[in-house]
Order: C-alpha cells, then sequence, then structure tokens
C-alpha cells in the first residue's frame, strides 16, 4: 500500500524546470476509473477458478535468537534389558526419576559415548575433582541442563558377563526442596556422619553416608540402637532388623580412607 501511495503521488506531482507548452493533451479516449479520482487503489481481481494461491513466503529467522536447543533423551547403544522404576524417586529433596539398562559394549566406550551425547544436547559437563569426586566405586557421570535446571546422572556398573548396567535418574532441580536436618526421621546414624545422601521411592526409603569407623563398629552401633528401639536382627542374614512389618537393613563398603554406610528400609515386609 505504501508503495502504491508513492507512486501516485509521483506520477500526480507537478513537473518542475518544464515549460507549459511540454504537457501533451490528455487522450480522450482514457478515462481515470472512480477509483482512482478518490485516491484509492485499483481493485483486487478475484483469482480465477480453481486457481491455486500463492505460497505465503517462508518467515524470516532472527539473527539475534539462537537455535533451539535439541532435548536429550537417553540414548543407550546394544540395549540387551531396560527396567523403568515405579513413580518418582526424592533423593536430596529432589525428585528424580530412575531407569535401568543394560547393554553389551565395553565400559569405557560407554562412557565416552554418554559424555558425546551430552556435549552434542549443548549440556554443562563439570570436570572439576570436587564434582568427579563420587562416594560409590562406580564410574558416575552427570550433565546438567542450564536452562530447565534438569540434571541428568548415569553410573556405570560392570557385570560379571562383561555386559554394563546403567542407572539412569533424571533430576528436576527447579524442584528442590531443602529436607533440613541431616539427620533421619527413621534410623539412627553414627556420630561424625559425612556425605549424607537420602532418597525416597514408593513403599522404601533409603540413605548413605561415609563415616571413620570399621564395619565391626558400624555393625555393634546399629545392633544397640536398633534393638533398643524394638529391632531384631535376623540370625540367618546379619545386618538386617526386623520391628512388625519394617525391615532395616545396614550394609557397609570401604571407600578411601572412609566407610560408606548404606541403610535401607523396607514397609510392609511380613516376618518370617
Amino acid at each position: 500500500m505504501r508503495v502504491w501511495l508513492m507512486c501516485v503521488a509521483l506520477a500526480t506531482a507537478p513537473s518542475v524546470g518544464l515549460a507549459e507548452t511540454s504537457k501533451k493533451p490528455a487522450d480522450p479516449k482514457v478515462r481515470p476509473s472512480a477509483e482512482a479520482k478518490a485516491g484509492k487503489p485499483p481493485p483486487k481481481k478475484a483469482p480465477a477458478a480453481g486457481a491455486k494461491p500463492a505460497p505465503a513466503p517462508p518467515p524470516e529467522q532472527d539473527a539475534g535468537t539462537p537455535p533451539a536447543r535439541p532435548s536429550f533423551r537417553w540414548d543407550i547403544p546394544a540395549v540387551t534389558a531396560w527396567v523403568e522404576s515405579p513413580g518418582l524417586q526424592v533423593t536430596d529433596g529432589v525428585p528424580m526419576h530412575l531407569q535401568l539398562a543394560r547393554s553389551s559394549w565395553q565400559m569405557d566406550p560407554l562412557i565416552q559415548h554418554m559424555v558425546d551425547r551430552f556435549r552434542a544436547a549443548g549440556l554443562f559437563i563439570s570436570t572439576s575433582p570436587e564434582a568427579l569426586n563420587s562416594p560409590i566405586a562406580e564410574p558416575m557421570l552427570t550433565a546438567l541442563d542450564t536452562e530447565t535446571l534438569t540434571a541428568y546422572t548415569v553410573i556405570f556398573q560392570k557385570n560379571q558377563d562383561n555386559t554394563v548396567t546403567l542407572i539412569l535418574g533424571t533430576s528436576d532441580v527447579s524442584k528442590y526442596t531443602p529436607g533440613g536436618s541431616t539427620q533421619l526421621d527413621w534410623a539412627p546414624m553414627m556420630a561424625g556422619a559425612e556425605q549424607v545422601t537420602r532418597s525416597n521411592l514408593e513403599g522404601s526409603q533409603m540413605a548413605m553416608y561415609a563415616v571413620k569407623a570399621t564395619s565391626a563398629e558400624v555393625r555393634e552401633f546399629y545392633q544397640v540402637e536398633l534393638t533398643r528401639a524394638g529391632f531384631v536382627e535376623d540370625p540367618e542374614q546379619p545386618g538386617v532388623f526386623q520391628r512388625g512389618t519394617e525391615q532395616l537393613t545396614i550394609r557397609t563398603q570401604p571407600e578411601g580412607d572412609m566407610l560408606m554406610v548404606g541403610l535401607y528400609r523396607k514397609l510392609g515386609v511380613q516376618p518370617k
């Protein structure tokens, strides 16, 4: 519309610097239309019957807008088994969805594959020594989507048949809820407990912490404390305590100069 008005203005403007005699008489056979007299554009002609409308021009991409980040999905090569965990797990106040996969690939190629997948999705992978320290013996890799605050964690466990089990965790860090005290309300912990992690799942709870103690000292501590709380240790399964339908299992594993203590609580377990 603006271009057409400019053309009309230029066509109807008087010529400057031209003699009056240079004007040619108007052709009497050509008469201006009513629209031209009113200063309106001529009406558009209707397209012929059966004619296809002209395609709309493609939208222009804003040069200042970065391309959308590709969404990340777990891509595990050579999968031989896949297990979905029921419901959401809460670990240290962060909701997490767990999945397990088994792959016939070897450990090192699998780790490199996951690093490449994280980088291809534009996720942040920390390389600081503090971030690489893990309270467990298995290799662990974590990446973060800084836009959605979604963390992706994979733990690699080598099996005796040369396959690798991958524990896949997807955490929504944006829904973090502080847990307050590091103490548990369902089991005691030894004095000096460090690196405390807690998880809640439907019908069960789990906690893990590090302590400077021996396995014998941990065993004695829980025998005394849990017996005082009304638990009875299973004589056939050391470290398994029962109180009604509540079951507590205590496990230990050396990790450097510390001892990792794992506590597993299950509800609805019928006593023997």
